[in-house]
């Protein structure tokens, strides 16, 4: 799935933690930056596509394969490897719940232990730890490709998902849904900075109902769009995707997300 859907999953995940704790507005948008910034964290596998990584990284590190291989290819560090793996979650969560608890210690001085700022910090940390995993599995209903999945439980060799159900990217009607769930979580969180109304079970009903719709949405696609390896219909695939699209969300609405598609400088 694409960049953008991706970490907008992650803040929408970001909305229910901070609407189920008792912070003010203010603090909670390190919440929904830590989940918007998991959720994009996985893909940064994907650097071996840049231009300059077999010149730069690649001569650094004395690699013998190129940075398209790589990318490809079912190294550790190859994409839809190690860093699409919950082992990588949890090993990253833990790194900016220490980073957080230094930050702490170096402006008010170590007064806690490791476990209690972990604890009282735990908002940050979930938020991040669940925005990462909201990638993984936003990935998994995509093409097998030469991966067959995601390595969900490196360092074991097992590939999860790479089911076909929807195309890498023209998926629309998911963005808005995300979208949705982001505004109206948004929205509940300005009214109880006014009104102290209890909104953190009505955040994750809000949460549920767009995921329920968007597994809706994935399971109805009725089109396979899985492959393995490389694909000769590459153009087939994606302009069915954009037919599909076009017929749930209609000429208007899809003439709107098209427009703003090739506005945006990443695949979307």
């Amino acid at each position: 799935m694409d960049i953008l859907t991706h970490t907008l999953s992650g803040i929408a995940v970001g909305t229910v933690i901070s609407n189920a704790s008792t912070s003010k507005i203010k603090d909670k948008l390190p919440i929904l930056f830590l989940a918007g910034f998991g959720a994009a964290l996985p893909d940064l596998d994907a650097i071996s596509l840049w231009s300059g990584f077999d010149a730069k990284i690649g001569h650094f590190f004395n690699l013998k394969v190129s940075g398209k291989e790589i990318y490809s290819g079912k190294y550790w560090f190859s994409h839809h490897a190690f860093l699409h793996s919950a082992t990588a979650a949890i090993l990253l969560s833990s790194v900016i719940g220490l980073f957080i608890h230094l930050k702490h210690g170096l402006i008010n001085g170590f007064a806690r232990n490791i476990k209690q700022s972990f604890i009282q910090n735990r908002h940050l940390i979930l938020a991040f730890f669940l925005g990462f995993l909201i990638h993984l599995f936003e990935d998994m209903p995509t093409p097998a490709s030469t991966w067959g999945g995601v390595n969900f439980f490196w360092p074991f060799k097992t590939y999860i998902g790479g089911t076909g159900h929807i195309w890498w990217w023209n998926n629309y009607d998911i963005f808005l849904i995300v979208v949705a769930v982001i505004i109206i979580n948004l929205n509940m969180a300005i009214v109880q900075n006014y009104r102290k109304y209890p909104i953190g079970k009505v955040s994750i009903g809000v949460f549920l109902i767009g995921l329920l719709l968007s597994l809706y949405q994935i399971k109805t696609r009725n089109y396979n769009f899985a492959y393995e390896g490389h694909t000769p219909q590459y153009e087939v695939y994606e302009n069915k995707s954009k037919e599909i699209q076009k017929k749930i969300l209609g000429e208007t609405v899809f003439h709107w997300m098209e427009q703003l598609d090739k506005k945006l400088p990443v695949y979307f």
